[in-house]
């Protein structure tokens, strides 16, 4: 298995119900062709540098996975399909990825997802304040 991440630009003006939908939509493809999805991150809604079919913002959605190449073939080809995303790109991030590393970052992500169980208080500032004195001295010139 390879390591991949596809970053796509949907319509800023979806509600989030449709973009909760579209990313269930490639995470289902991406398992039923044996992949893992390993972390999907929202983004948010950016302003674009260039206009893109007439829009001027969109709302970014990076998936992380594992699989083969043809899972990435196949969400690529269905992205480009898909009236709702403006634009795609595809990386492959790592050219081998073992079921541990891929165990691992889950965890890590399960992990990151839950809030602590403690919050440690913030110690206060204390700031000294220090003078210094710079003597200034004259070059003499010999003439």
């Amino acid at each position: 298995m390879k390591r991949y991440e596809t970053l796509f630009i949907v319509q800023s003006e979806l509600p989030s119900e449709d973009i909760t939908a579209i990313i269930d939509r490639y995470s289902k493809i991406i398992t039923d062709m044996k992949g893992t999805v390993l972390k999907v991150e929202r983004w948010g809604k950016r302003k674009l540098a260039y206009l893109i079919r007439k829009q001027a913002r969109g709302f970014y959605i990076l998936i992380d996975f594992a699989g083969r190449r043809e899972i990435v073939a196949e969400v690529e080809r269905i992205l480009k399909f898909d009236d709702k995303v403006l634009k795609y790109m595809s990386l492959r991030l790592s050219d081998s990825i073992t079921a541990e590393e891929i165990e691992k970052e889950l965890a890590g992500t399960q992990k990151a997802d839950t809030p602590p169980t403690s919050i440690i208080p913030a110690q206060p500032i204390t700031t000294t304040t220090t003078t210094t004195t710079s003597a200034t001295s004259e070059a003499t010139t010999e003439g």
